[in-house]
């Protein structure tokens, strides 16, 4: 791993957490929770299609060169 990545990584966290943070004193430990959980469902979903549409397509490239 890049020391590029690790410094972007370990601001993410800390940019997170402060967010998270000043989240919970202004709406609430609740729909903060919400918030959390909403984000992670769609982070998920967005992982899972996006390996989905790579397969689909290294699918349809194998099939073309074997035609040729």
């Amino acid at each position: 791993m890049k020391r590029n990545q690790i410094v972007k990584g370990i601001s993410g966290i800390v940019a997170a957490t402060a967010i998270g943070y000043v989240g919970v004193q202004i709406f609430g430990r609740n729909t903060m929770y919400t918030v959390a959980t909403a984000m992670f469902g769609l982070g998920t979903g967005g992982s899972i299609g996006q390996i989905l549409v790579e397969k689909r397509q290294q699918r349809v490239i194998q099939t073309q060169s074997k035609q040729q």
